[in-house]
């Protein structure tokens, strides 16, 4: 009589059927995003509009964004689709993820899945607009003022619609911290004594992350490095609360 193969438990999967699970789980990832960039691109000129607006507002009167290559219009259309891809299949890509990490979980915390994808896609969202609504008003009109009378500011919508995208998804995973810190507390791999030990080294890496993912001004970077801080605090109390690690 021939019996099922049971599915191996997470521990009895090598290091190989890993990485083919992982794969799998990112496969599916680009596939929900080509999804979404197919769903939104007959929408990116409406989408392109809602993205400039926090430039526009900043631009002197009679300043314009340009672009200057003949095919720019065309891959700013599809960049544009791609940020709307990207948020759209935002609850897809969270529950691929949960599917990847739920075998390392025990089974009271896989009831969870549905709580998981919706506070994993609330926390993105809410990076998302933190960037739109405050980050990059605040930092096109410190950037802007240096320009001065004499120079005008025609700034190129392809260069924006990248550090735009960049900004964007940036501040959406780092607003992911304090969900991943729960993720690992549960997990027994970090405590809240790990991650106060290892509070300086955060400050350093906070700060490089800022210095590199937002343009090169002081303001900019600290308005990513300051919410940084914060959810690292968070994420100190979280793991303080869920930790199952335990503290030798």
């Amino acid at each position: 009589m021939m019996t099922k193969k049971n599915k191996k438990s997470p521990n009895e999967m090598t290091l190989l059927e890993h990485i083919e699970e992982l794969r799998i789980r990112l496969l599916w990832i680009l596939a929900g995003i080509i999804v979404g960039i197919a769903a939104t691109y007959s929408y990116s000129e409406q989408i392109i509009n809602i993205a400039i607006a926090p430039l526009k507002k900043a631009l002197p009167e009679g300043s314009k964004i340009i672009f200057t290559g003949v095919t720019e219009a065309f891959w700013v259309r599809l960049e544009a689709a791609l940020v709307a891809g990207i948020i759209i299949s935002i609850p897809f890509t969270f529950y691929q993820i949960w599917l990847f990490i739920k075998p390392g979980l025990k089974d009271e915390e896989k009831k969870f899945a549905l709580p998981f994808v919706f506070f994993f896609s609330l926390f993105f969202i809410s990076g998302v607009l933190f960037a739109y609504k405050i980050v990059l008003p605040i930092g096109f009109n410190f950037l802007l003022r240096y320009g001065g009378q004499e120079l005008s500011a025609m700034p190129s919508i392809k260069q924006y619609m990248s550090l735009f995208l960049r900004m964007l998804t940036a501040f959406g995973i780092i607003f992911e911290l304090p969900i991943i810190s729960l993720i690992l507390s549960r997990m027994g791999i970090i405590n809240a004594k790990d991650l106060i030990k290892r509070f300086d080294y955060a400050l350093l890496i906070i700060f490089i992350t800022a210095a590199i993912l937002t343009p090169p001004d002081v303001v900019t970077q600290f308005l990513m490095a300051g919410p940084l801080i914060f959810l690292y605090i968070v994420s100190i109390a979280v793991a303080f609360v869920f930790s199952t690690k335990k503290d030798y």
